[in-house]
């Protein structure tokens, strides 16, 4: 289990409820991608400075250890 700030815990249940989506690429991000919990897609929109990310099995592992299943099933409508 990493140290991460509540902030970034929050970005991984985001991205493991919802799917990958835009955040502007900061060092809050740049540490998730870096220990694996996140992966970047590739889609990025330059004049905001943001990048598509999408949790990876590690990053749904991680909140899986902290919080249960069920922190990482996907919100349904």
């Amino acid at each position: 289990m990493h140290k991460l700030p509540p902030a970034s815990l929050y970005r991984l249940q985001i991205l493991a409820q919802t799917g990958a989506r835009f955040y502007q690429v900061s060092v809050y991000m740049r540490r998730l991608e870096v220990l694996g919990l996140v992966a970047a897609t590739g889609r990025t929109v330059p004049e905001r400075d943001s990048a598509e990310y999408e949790i990876t099995d590690a990053g749904r592992a991680e909140l899986e250890e902290r919080y249960g299943p069920a922190s990482i099933k996907p919100v349904t409508t």
